[in-house]
């Protein structure tokens, strides 16, 4: 906890309220797209992927390398020798990205017969964080992730809704390559919005709180989670907090989560990413039988 005795800030507070114990950074060295391709090589040591399968890559980030040209999705593509038979785009969202992208890349692979994607997220803030903001610097970890999309998938899309508040862009955004963040309009945006819109989904999919299984929630911070799903009026044993050894990695936070609860074969799972944007979706994915 450095960064805690830097700004002089209680241990206590810093894993209670914020709820991170260590925060991992990238390198120097390290990028979007290298932590991308080794996000790739551990997906590979757990599932049987051939690249040459690989029809469409999508990357999830906001900070890119090369400031984003070329797009950094084909840089991945390159690094992984992936056919030119293969279509390859970014999308800029922050920590509603993941259950954007997932539904975009399944649209996009549906609509153009493809049979195997790879959604990637990446997200370094690091980069643009201001080394004197304790409001931004004890809180944003970097991390990389990537989920294989097929034609044959073990969860399907029930039902989904998605929403943005421009007006209040302002409580996150990039100012002179900084990160500037406004916590409490962040703070009362989670506890006000993204409550309605998971009760809006759970009521068009016919289901109640209890029918799901699992719910996996953007992790902000502790506080704010704890008090999303008490709103939201989520069992809280549903809905795991888990951004010790993380913080909040923006668009990978949710496939984090996902990957640690993924092999207990949640029959019913609901995902909702909210943040910078201000951005919001909600989606209930099922399991195939």
């Amino acid at each position: 906890m450095l960064q805690a005795e830097k700004f002089e800030t209680e241990r206590e507070f810093v894993e209670q309220k914020i709820g991170v114990s260590t925060l991992p950074r990238f390198e120097a060295e390290d990028s979007v797209v290298s932590a991308s391709v080794a996000a790739f090589k551990r997906l590979c040591e757990k599932e049987n992927i051939d690249p040459a399968e690989i029809e469409c890559v999508v990357l999830c980030t906001q900070n890119p390398d090369k400031g984003g040209l070329p797009h950094n999705s084909a840089l991945i593509h390159a690094e992984l020798d992936l056919s030119e038979d293969c279509a390859c785009f970014d999308i800029g969202l922050g920590c509603s990205g993941y259950v954007y992208g997932l539904s975009v890349i399944q649209s996009f692979m549906a609509v153009n017969g493809m049979k195997k994607g790879l959604l990637f997220t990446c997200d370094p803030y690091s980069r643009i964080l201001n080394p004197e903001d304790k409001n931004t610097c004890l809180l944003f970890g970097d991390a990389a992730s990537v989920t294989l999309v097929s034609d044959t998938p073990r969860y399907t899309l029930s039902s989904a809704k998605f929403s943005t508040k421009g007006a209040g862009s302002e409580a996150l955004k990039k100012n002179n390559n900084l990160l500037e963040m406004n916590g409490r309009a962040v703070f009362n945006f989670a506890l006000q919005d993204v409550p309605k819109q998971i009760k809006k989904v759970l009521e068009s999919a016919e289901l109640e709180a209890d029918d799901i299984e699992l719910f996996l929630l953007h992790q902000g911070s502790r506080f704010m989670l704890e008090n999303t799903i008490q709103r939201a009026g989520i069992p809280a044993e549903k809905a795991p907090i888990k951004l010790s050894e993380t913080g909040n990695t923006v668009s990978s936070s949710i496939p984090l989560l996902l990957e640690q609860e993924i092999d207990n074969l949640p029959q019913v799972i609901l995902m909702s990413g909210f943040g910078v944007g201000l951005s919001w979706g909600t989606a209930i994915y099922k399991y195939v039988k």
